[in-house]
């Protein structure tokens, strides 16, 4: 006998049958199995919330149906109750039909007794095919339960609004043609859930690309332990697409055994990560590594910078999702084997960070020489972006974009160790090659979109003294931790692969 939580199907359950009925399954009879929501998935979700919230501006004089996600029978009566007092505007209504529920972000309609319009609010930049199957549940469930829908829109970020024109924030697309398209399959689709979630054990359902698509499976984990995937497997291959993963994975091929001596069509970075998994004998090209560096001048100062990109902006000129840099670390070696001299710079305030963090980087970089960045593309990227912005300065932020130096290309092209796991981010490289010190795990602040989400709460008047020091604290930490982690692996592949100095 199902329980209560399995008697009624929320939207985004059909949604998660839609991309993997045994997601679904699990969802409902195993949740403990899924893994916890990642930091960086709940600020996505929370960035959402927060379009959502914005995107009813755009319809005054609604009422909020403002109940529990859990007290779904409070919410349907008391829209019920909107609807009969003839309420033009209604957001998160709440409906029910075949045991399925929704919560539709924006409802309205040009007078009482009218027909509908439903609109669907999304923070991405486009109308994605997974919208449509969100709208056609929420129309089914509308019409099903006795409502007139004449339209449905979705309404999405414009990434061509800029602050503070945030009237242009918004597009909105009609897509009533495919979601009345998308409805005909629905009525069988939520059958064969229902049918699905009494049964004793969860369907049979292979691993497969949709486990990332449209959104990676909190139950990822679970099936493919199932599969006994290797600890480093196919899916690890550098650079290799995805649709090639799969292929191999179809084939029977998913042990990189069973990749070196083939006739595949593998590059040398490819092939050079087979080899060196299988053999656990390091690759290092010491007379490439060095040719390399000898391009790079010193003084050297390795920088990196944390960013914000809210989808809503909030800075003059900035737009939905451009990233904002609010603070960087440098470390600074004035010749090979050096002391070390650290400066860095932390926004706390709500104001705009980026003409205070200009100076200090101008101030603390010196012209002629050599600035390292790990991807420097993201570097430069945020440098240019600032000297448009901020065009006194722009001579300088590009003098430094010009000198910018990476050794990302030099650890792809010419050294690969087992522990990489088929990627070279900082993260990868630095544990594997110079020991736990380098590790970020542990940190309170470990990874860039950690530390977007403290920054948030850092410059919020709410939060108590105690806790923006605590804050502060472990943001410098973790922004600290990429630089040394550049200046140490460049002190490796300088001394030819040795343990590299202390700071």
């Amino acid at each position: 006998m199902m329980g209560d939580r399995e008697r009624n199907l929320s939207k985004s359950k059909v949604m998660k049958g839609l991309q993997c009925p045994k997601s679904l399954y699990l969802s409902v009879h195993a949740p403990e199995l899924a893994r916890p929501t990642p930091a960086a998935v709940q600020a996505v979700f929370d960035e959402g919330h927060r379009v959502g919230i914005e995107a009813r501006n755009r319809f005054p004089g609604g009422v909020l149906i403002d109940v529990a996600p859990t007290e779904f029978a409070t919410a349907l009566e008391a829209t019920q109750a909107q609807i009969a007092a003839g309420a033009r505007v209604l957001y998160e209504a709440t409906f029910v039909h075949e045991g399925v529920l929704v919560r539709i972000d924006i409802l309205h309609r040009s007078r009482a007794g009218s027909p509908w319009h439903i609109c669907e609010v999304k923070s991405t930049t486009e109308v994605k095919d997974q919208h449509i199957d969100d709208a056609a549940v929420q129309t089914w469930v509308l019409r099903g339960s006795g409502e007139r829908v004449a339209s449905v829109s979705i309404m999405h970020i414009n990434n061509e609004c800029v602050y503070p024109e945030l009237d242009r924030l918004f597009t909105q697309v009609d897509v009533t043609a495919p979601v009345e398209e998308a409805l005909g399959a629905l009525p069988s689709a939520v059958a064969k859930f229902k049918a699905m979630l009494m049964k004793q054990a969860a369907p049979n359902v292979d691993i497969g690309p949709h486990c990332d698509d449209p959104y990676e499976c909190e139950f990822k984990d679970h099936c493919w332990s199932e599969k006994k995937i290797p600890e480093i497997s196919v899916f690890d291959i550098p650079n290799l697409s995805t649709k090639r993963k799969w292929e191999f994975y179809r084939k029977g091929v998913v042990d990189l055994a069973q990749l070196r001596d083939t006739e595949e069509k593998l590059n040398s970075t490819q092939r050079k990560m087979i080899e060196v998994t299988l053999s656990g004998t390091r690759a290092l090209d010491r007379k490439a590594v060095q040719r390399e560096l000898r391009a790079w001048t010193f003084p050297l100062y390795f920088l990196d910078f944390e960013t914000i990109g809210p989808a809503i902006p909030r800075y003059p000129g900035t737009r939905p999702y451009e990233q904002v840099p609010f603070q960087f670390s440098c470390h600074i070696q004035l010749k090979p084997g050096s002391g070390l001299t650290h400066s860095e710079y932390l926004h706390d305030l709500t104001s705009d960070p980026r003409e205070p963090l200009i100076r200090a980087l101008i101030d603390c970089i010196a012209e002629n020489s050599s600035v390292v960045a790990y991807n420097k593309g993201f570097e430069s990227g945020r440098l240019s972006a600032l000297a448009r912005a901020f065009p006194v300065y722009g001579d300088r932020l590009l003098g430094i974009a010009g000198r910018l130096v990476d050794p990302l290309p030099i650890f792809r092209a010419h050294v690969y160790d087992r522990k990489f796991r088929g990627s070279f981010s900082i993260k990868s490289v630095a544990p594997a090659l110079l020991g736990a010190s380098l590790s970020y795990e542990g940190m309170a602040v470990a990874g860039g979109s950690e530390a977007q989400i403290a920054f948030e709460e850092l410059i919020l008047d709410a939060t108590s003294p105690a806790r923006k020091a605590e804050l502060r604290q472990a943001m410098l930490d973790y922004c600290r931790k990429d630089t040394i982690a550049m200046v140490k692996l460049v002190e490796w592949l300088r001394d030819g692969g040795g343990a590299g100095s202390g700071e």
